[in-house]
């Protein structure tokens, strides 16, 4: 094992137990004083990034198995389209119920194609941007201030 690798486990065991020692109920004092941190704040950055690289991980797993999901349903769906659009009625109805399973995965179902304002993507975007321009409106500037300050008074 390199240097770097070496060191690189070593972070990363550390960063393991100081997230355990946080779970438990420790400060980050302690923490610091317990796994040789230069400071409390060192101890709090590790913790926060070892969260924070696990979350990153837990959310690419997330994507894969969602991935592979909708892999089986098109796999499925290869075998039984033919069938379906023959006619094969019981082919039609599992096709219909893969469908509608592939579209809640990928979160379809959310999308409101008729028309009201309560879900729909085009609804829902709108939404956040009036949300964020009145969260970062600038107040109106009166003309009375404008001139004042163009002209103060002697």
């Amino acid at each position: 094992m390199t240097v770097g690798v070496a060191r690189k486990v070593m972070i990363a065991r550390r960063r393991t137990k100081a997230v355990q020692l946080r779970l438990a109920g420790l400060s980050y004092a302690a923490i610091k004083e317990q796994l040789g941190y230069a400071s409390a704040g060192a101890a709090s950055k590790d913790v926060t990034r070892a969260l924070r690289e696990a979350a990153k991980a837990q959310q690419e797993s997330a994507e894969e198995l969602l991935q592979i999901e909708i892999d089986r349903l098109d796999r499925v769906m290869a075998g039984l389209w033919p069938k379906a659009i023959k006619g094969d009625t019981k082919a039609a109805e599992v096709v219909e119920k893969l469908i509608y399973r592939r579209s809640t995965l990928l979160g379809l179902d959310l999308i409101n194609r008729n028309g009201i304002n309560d879900g729909d993507m085009v609804s829902l975007l709108g939404s956040l941007f009036q949300q964020l321009q009145a969260k970062h409106r600038t107040a109106a500037v009166e003309v009375d201030v404008v001139r004042e300050l163009d002209h103060p008074a002697a």
